[in-house]
């Protein structure tokens, strides 16, 4: 079901209840509870991009939801993600995120996919990504990030792609990266690389990989 850019500023209570993809992008939804979507059993994709949404209340749970669009809004924090224990996508993009707790994640660790680009992360927590052995894909490109703890990437062990590009980082602590794990990608560009003893080990790493 096509919502997107309807001026709705609630969720549409008449919503067929077989939809099992509902785009509800660019209106003005400021803020969402879960509960609005009980009604709809099949749910798997929902779209909430563009909303200025403020805060999104978990005060049902969505046990079909796969896929989660949040990107361009306002959150200022991560939502409650209890509601939604399937969830393998989840973008957030483009929003006021400025920091994550230890073990954010860990009522979804079916997450393969996580975008958190262009928010206002300055630092993380070493234990920010625990539980998340699916995760394929993670973006943290175009924030504001100074370092990165040694321990961030450990038990990823799906992990496939990494965006670290346009932060803050001059450099990487050593073992950053789990020995023996193979990526597919990894973005870089745009740091500050401070070129001393202390990036020795990426430079090591880049040459090995």
């Amino acid at each position: 079901v096509n919502c997107t850019a309807q001026g709705l500023s609630a969720v549409p209570s008449a919503l067929p209840k077989d939809t099992g993809i509902l785009l509800l992008g660019a209106n003005r939804l400021l803020s969402v509870s879960t509960a609005a979507f009980l009604p709809l059993a099949a749910l798997r994709d929902l779209d909430l991009s563009n909303n200025g949404l403020a805060a999104l209340h978990a005060a049902a749970l969505l046990p079909s939801l796969t896929e989660l669009v949040l990107s361009h809004n306002a959150l200022q924090a991560l939502p409650a993600l209890e509601a939604l224990p399937a969830l393998t996508h989840l973008a957030l993009a483009h929003n006021r995120v400025a920091t994550l707790a230890p073990r954010a994640f860990h009522a979804t660790p079916r997450l393969q996919y996580l975008d958190l680009r262009g928010n206002l992360l300055k630092t993380l927590p070493p234990e920010a990504f625990a539980g998340l052995a699916a995760l394929k894909e993670l973006d943290l490109s175009d924030n504001a990030l100074q370092e990165l703890p040694p321990e961030l990437l450990q038990g990823l062990r799906s992990l496939e792609s990494l965006w670290l590009s346009g932060n803050l980082l001059q450099s990487l602590p050593a073992d950053f990266f789990p020995k023996g794990h193979f990526f597919l990608y990894v973005f870089l560009a745009g740091n500050p690389w401070r070129c001393d003893c202390e990036l020795l080990y990426l430079r090591a790493w880049i040459r090995q990989n």
